[in-house]
């Protein structure tokens, strides 16, 4: 960029996000004025004093192609110094096409080093030439590679998508982290992680999530600062909803400095470490080339980025400032009330996640009565993204309990169909009876291999899978588990549901609520003749174990036997 402009005028895209908000106030302070984007007709940011123009955007995830038009004309516009993305799914997608627009305005790094921070197998080879700890990590393009690494990792690993988006048909898909407590779990994961490319494994180092975050120019951190989070969502590892500012650590910066410097970076970044409190080690866990989702605590502590960003790209240097405040704890609203919600369900594989106590749940509740305490997004400055932030966590808990609610009547009203004589009824005089699951490899399978042993003389039975897919043989772990209970799935060759089953079918007995409404949505004219199997006895689920460790297995296969049984004493009780 050259010296200043006359306009001093920024667009910020990603304008739904709390980050995009924090730019926006940051460089209001300084006197830019601050136009915000989004795909999202009602953007978090747009609602700020610190915005004077919002605009929507095609989705970059489901309209590339038009997405980068829009931005490629933006481009042209002269009113702005600077357009800036704020996240991967912007900036993946800039990137592609970034020889298509004149990309002297977009602040974002070098072609070259970005693409080695998005790819997180490429980052990992950085890092290896310039000895900077790693977990140990395998690339793999199949399930055999998966289930070799698997094992000499070790369990629980880490599956980590080579790039966080990916493409999928004429768009994109935004991809995350997951993990895996055995192999039959690793298979499960790394099967759909390979539909959008490689995968990289990585063993779990147990340690505190930290960051530094930095400002560079041409390879040189100009300014950095350190958080450490206190809260991750989910509980198993992931983005902050409660982090604090900390004083830098020698050598982490260093290493942050030498990744830096061999990428020539040129802009904002954070680099994501691993730390283990108690021996001082720590593990790069990856690079985000962008800004981060914890900026409000960096800006808030008094490291503001967003200023240094513009002064870098716009005037050409960064002005000297003075050092961050330590202690500065923020939180964002949403992701944390989610957090409580996780901690009260005690949402985390057992063994994978110490569940925080009740005792510090509520020492960090309290600090919001702290002076040094603050929101991302609340502000009494500018309050009304707050207060719209605050209105929408509360339609969502009420959409969600509504919809609990619902489910407990509509689970009622299926065991009452039970208890009333409407299953009885359907099966008085039916010939054919059709099970039904999502992928007819698990659940429906063994209902109709075991209806067909305890039905010998009694109707028709046969049952298929919404799956797209037929010809696939029953679930592995789910053979292994009914072939112990006298059930034989050798052999077995899954159906896709049509509508020829539907309308030869006199009883539908389905495993979830959620299999009925789809049977439903598409044949409405089935609505007296579909039923839950196993709410005779209780009114529960059978859930889906795919995936699942062997203990699900037995309780899905032990409901379904049950269900049958309920159903072969009907048809028995007509004779």
């Amino acid at each position: 960029m050259t010296a200043a402009h006359a306009t001093r005028r920024v667009l910020v895209l990603d304008g739904d996000l709390p980050p995009a908000l924090t730019i926006a106030r940051s460089l209001r302070r300084m006197g830019v004025t601050v136009d915000i984007a989004s795909h999202e007709t009602k953007p978090i940011a747009g609602y700020s004093r610190a915005v004077d123009e919002k605009y929507r955007y095609p989705s970059p995830l489901e309209n590339e192609e038009e997405f980068i038009n829009w931005v490629g004309a933006r481009l042209t516009d002269a009113r702005f110094d600077l357009i800036i993305p704020v996240t991967e799914r912007t900036v993946t997608p800039l990137l592609k096409h970034r020889q298509r627009i004149r990309d002297e305005r977009l602040a974002m790094a070098g072609s070259d080093a970005l693409a080695v921070v998005l790819d997180k197998a490429r980052t990992g080879e950085l890092a290896a030439q310039l000895n900077i700890p790693l977990p140990a990590s395998r690339l793999v393009t199949s399930i055999d590679e998966a289930t070799a690494a698997g094992e000499e990792l070790g369990y629980p690993v880490v599956i980590k998508p080579v790039s966080s988006v990916a493409g999928r048909g004429a768009g994109n898909v935004q991809l995350s982290v997951s993990y895996a407590l055995n192999a039959r779990e690793l298979e499960s994961r790394v099967r759909d992680a390979l539909r959008y490319g490689d995968a990289l494994l990585q063993e779990r180092f147990e340690g505190d999530g930290v960051g530094i975050e930095l400002i560079a120019d041409h390879g040189r951190i100009v300014y950095a600062f350190q958080h450490l989070r206190l809260h991750e969502v989910p509980l198993t590892g992931g983005g902050s909803s409660l982090r604090a500012s900390v004083a830098v650590e020698p050598a982490l910066l260093d290493a942050a400095s030498r990744l830096m410097t061999a990428l020539d970076w040129h802009g904002v970044a954070m680099v994501e470490f691993k730390r283990n409190a108690a021996t001082g080690e720590f593990r790069l866990m990856e690079i985000n080339g962008r800004f981060w989702g914890s900026l409000p605590l960096a800006v808030h502590a008094g490291a503001d980025f967003p200023a240094m960003l513009y002064e870098l790209m716009v005037e050409g240097r960064v002005a000297p400032r003075p050092a961050y405040r330590n202690g500065i704890k923020v939180r964002n609203l949403s992701r944390d009330v989610f957090w409580h919600e996780l901690v009260l369900r005690k949402d985390a594989p057992a063994g994978l996640v110490a569940i925080p106590s009740g005792r510090q749940v509520v020492s960090d509740l309290a600090l919001v009565f702290r002076p040094e305490h603050r929101f991302d997004v609340q502000s009494w400055r500018d309050p009304l993204p707050g207060l719209i932030d605050m209105g929408r966590i509360a339609a969502s808990y009420y959409h969600r309990l509504a919809g609990i609610f619902k489910e407990r009547r509509e689970r009622a009203k299926a065991h009452a169909q039970w208890q009333g004589g409407a299953v009885a009824k359907a099966l008085a005089d039916a010939n054919n009876i059709l099970f039904l699951c999502y992928g007819n490899i698990n659940r429906s399978a063994v209902a109709e291999r075991y209806a067909s042993t305890v039905l010998k003389n009694g109707p028709h039975v046969t049952s298929a899978g919404f799956h797209h897919e037929s010809g696939r043989p029953a679930d592995p772990i789910m053979t292994e588990v009914a072939a112990a209970r006298g059930v034989d799935m050798l052999y077995w060759s899954s159906r896709s549901l049509d509508a020829d089953m539907v309308a030869h079918a006199d009883a539908i007995f389905v495993m979830e609520l959620q299999h009925r409404d789809r049977v439903l949505d598409a044949f409405p004219e089935a609505r007296n003749k579909v039923f839950l199997l196993g709410m005779g006895r209780d009114a529960s689920e059978i859930a889906d174990p795919y995936g699942l460790p062997r203990a699900d297995y037995e309780r899905s296969l032990n409901q379904v036997l049950r269900g049958v049984d309920e159903v072969a004493a009907m048809i028995g009780s007509r004779h």
